[in-house]
């Protein structure tokens, strides 16, 4: 196993002061702190991304395997970066330091993440509170698994993908907008909870599975899963 150093910029402001006895903070000045994996020779990576509470833009374009940056007011909102390979494989995780159970109206916490595109990649990520919106175009996604809690989030599978893969999307409490590619087959099966669900240019098969034009014809076919929980979810085409 190799052990790979991350990269952090830190630009601190005021340290963040506990409360004894709870999870209550005060917020202190913003703070300002790079999120770095450096490129190597990993073949394939596995990225896992968790974001309890605030808003996160993941979006592809990266030179190294990871960039960004994470903007917060609270010490136990930093991120924190880890990277081991396994044979050809590289593990990404990206989460917070501390506990998420903080309970105050005034946090401010901001995550813009860039992935590499060059490299085949399972991402799995998880929210909280959060207000998500991952562009996923372009990235050699092998797997996605998302998982979102409370809050807004808008994935974005849209353009022309050269293979195939599986998404697996479990939604909380919040409205959730999935954009879908119209140039490869789309094969979605939804499965209700309390909310309602939307689906815009697809065909319904019936037992809530729906395909897009494209599918009976295109070699690559992304099998979208998704179990809708307490929220409303959209789902439509790229154009």
């Amino acid at each position: 196993m190799l052990k790979k150093l991350v990269g952090l910029g830190v630009v601190m402001g005021t340290s963040a002061l506990l409360l004894s006895g709870c999870f209550s903070v005060f917020p202190s000045k913003m703070r300002e702190e790079t999120i770095l994996v450096e490129k190597d020779k990993a073949k394939a990576l596995e990225v896992d991304i968790e974001l309890g509470v605030g808003e996160m833009n993941v979006s592809s374009g990266a030179k190294e395997w990871v960039e960004g940056k994470a903007d917060y007011n609270i010490k136990k909102l930093a991120p924190h970066v880890s990277y081991d390979k396994h044979g050809d494989t590289g593990e990404i995780e990206i989460k917070h330091k501390g506990s998420t159970k903080l309970g105050l109206s005034k946090i401010k916490n901001t995550w813009a993440i860039q992935l590499n595109d060059d490299i085949p990649m399972d991402l799995s990520v998880e929210t909280g509170a959060a207000i998500a919106n991952l562009d996923l175009q372009g990235l050699q996604l092998e797997q996605l698994d998302i998982e979102a809690g409370v809050g807004e989030l808008t994935v974005n599978l849209g353009g022309d993908w050269k293979k195939s893969f599986t998404t697996n999307i479990e939604t909380g409490v919040g409205q959730t907008t999935v954009i879908l590619p119209s140039k490869v087959g789309v094969k979605l099966t939804t499965e209700k909870g309390i909310g309602s669900s939307n689906v815009e240019g697809l065909v319904s098969k019936g037992n809530g599975v729906y395909v897009n034009d494209a599918y009976d014809k295109s070699d690559v076919v992304l099998e979208i899963n998704s179990e809708l929980g307490v929220g409303d979810i959209t789902f439509k085409l790229d154009k």
